[in-house]
């Protein structure tokens, strides 16, 4: 089952959060002054805003390509900051 994995910090540390692919209903990149931009629409109507200065929008748009098309089983945005 392919899922994505996000990294959500706070002031006590840091967990890891998966969210199945099935249930990403749009996911979206863009670059915005030196920021690469994620959102992630999920079925249920909730969004996901992450944002990384580590990856370029074209690098990162290569690598979901890869990984809708390929048998890899985790898409790591745990370099992105949730927002």
């Amino acid at each position: 089952m392919k899922s994505i994995r996000l990294k959500y910090c706070s002031e006590n540390g840091c967990t890891f959060k998966f969210v199945n692919r099935l249930n990403v209903m749009e996911f979206m990149i863009r670059e915005d002054m030196n920021s690469t931009l994620v959102e992630i629409y999920l079925k249920t109507g909730h969004r996901i805003s992450l944002s990384s200065q580590l990856e370029s929008s074209s690098d990162l748009t290569k690598r979901w390509l890869r990984f809708e098309t390929s048998e890899e089983i985790f898409f790591d945005l745990a370099e992105f900051e949730v927002q």
